[in-house]
C-alpha cells in the first residue's frame, strides 16, 4: 500500500546577502561621517580651519567721484556744536478694504543708525552786545542745523516685515531708505534737538565773543570784561533787559591788566 505523499518542506528564507550588509554599513558610515563633519565645520574651530586651508577671500574696494557742486560759506558760518544720537525711523504701510472693514495687514520697515547732527549760526545775522560794569550781554543769532546730517552707515541696522496679505516689504524698505535723509533734515531743526545743543552752543558763542569781538575793547577798557552772558533770540530774556541782567554768566573771563 503506497504511503500518502508528504507535504513538501517549506523553503528556508535566505538572510540578507553580504552585498546588502556592506551597502547598509557603508550608508551608515557615510551618514555618521557627514553629521560629524558638519558638526566640526559648524563649530568655530572647523570654520577657522577651513578658512585657513581651503577658502580664498578677495575684497576689492573702489571709489568713483562725480562732483556735482562746490559752494563757499563766504566766511559766514560759526560752527557751534555737534550732537551724536541713535535714530530709529519706522515706516508703516497699512492696507484695508471697504472703508477699513477688511484688514489686509501692515508692512513695517525700520532703520536704526547713529546720526551726527551739526549746528551753526550765521555771522551776518543780527547781533546785539551791551557792556555794563564788566558784564557783556550778547543776543546772538539763531542756532541753525548744518544740513544734511551725517549718517554713520557702519552702525545701520535694517528690519522689514510684511503683513499677512502684503508682499511689499522690499518696496517699503526702499521708500524708507530714499526718504531717510530728508526726514533727518527735518528732525535736525525740531525744538528738541536745538534744546540738546543749546548750552554747548552758548559756550561756543561766549568763546567767540571773548577771543574776537571783545579783543579790541579789552585794550581800551581798564576794567575789562569779567563775564559774558549769551542769549539766543528764541529765549524770553532776549527781549527783556531786566531778565537778561539776572542770568548767570555763560563764561567767566580772567582779566589781566598790563
Amino acid at each position: 500500500m503506497a504511503e500518502p505523499n508528504s507535504a513538501p518542506a517549506p523553503a528556508q528564507r535566505r538572510g540578507p546577502g553580504c552585498f546588502s550588509i556592506l551597502a547598509l554599513t557603508f550608508l551608515a558610515v557615510v551618514v555618521t561621517g557627514g553629521v560629524v563633519a558638519w558638526k566640526v565645520v559648524d563649530s568655530g574651530f572647523g570654520m577657522k580651519w577651513l578658512a585657513e586651508h581651503f577658502q580664498k577671500r578677495t575684497i576689492t574696494e573702489s571709489f568713483h567721484e562725480n562732483v556735482k557742486r562746490i559752494a563757499s560759506t563766504q566766511g559766514d558760518v560759526l560752527e557751534l556744536a555737534t550732537l551724536d544720537t541713535e535714530e530709529t525711523v519706522t515706516k508703516y504701510d497699512t492696507k484695508t478694504l471697504f472703508n477699513d472693514a477688511v484688514y489686509l495687514g501692515t508692512t513695517v520697515a525700520e532703520i536704526r543708525a547713529m546720526v551726527v547732527y551739526r549746528y551753526h549760526l550765521k555771522l551776518s545775522d543780527e547781533w546785539k552786545l551791551t557792556v555794563e560794569n564788566g558784564r557783556c550781554v550778547v543776543v546772538a543769532p539763531a542756532i541753525r542745523p548744518s544740513l544734511p546730517p551725517a549718517i554713520r552707515t557702519e552702525t545701520m541696522e535694517k528690519k522689514s516685515e510684511a503683513g499677512w496679505l502684503r508682499f511689499n516689504a522690499a518696496e517699503n524698505m526702499a521708500e524708507l531708505e530714499k526718504g531717510l535723509t530728508p526726514m533727518l533734515e527735518r528732525r535736525a531743526a525740531v525744538p528738541g534737538k536745538i534744546k540738546h545743543v543749546r548750552e554747548a552752543s552758548r559756550t561756543s558763542v561766549a568763546k567767540f565773543v571773548q577771543h574776537w569781538v571783545l579783543k579790541e575793547q579789552k585794550r581800551h577798557d581798564q576794567e575789562g570784561i569779567r563775564e559774558i552772558v549769551v542769549i539766543f533770540p528764541d529765549e524770553p530774556a532776549a527781549a527783556n533787559p531786566v531778565e537778561a541782567s539776572k542770568l548767570p554768566a555763560t563764561l567767566n573771563v580772567e582779566v589781566s591788566v598790563d
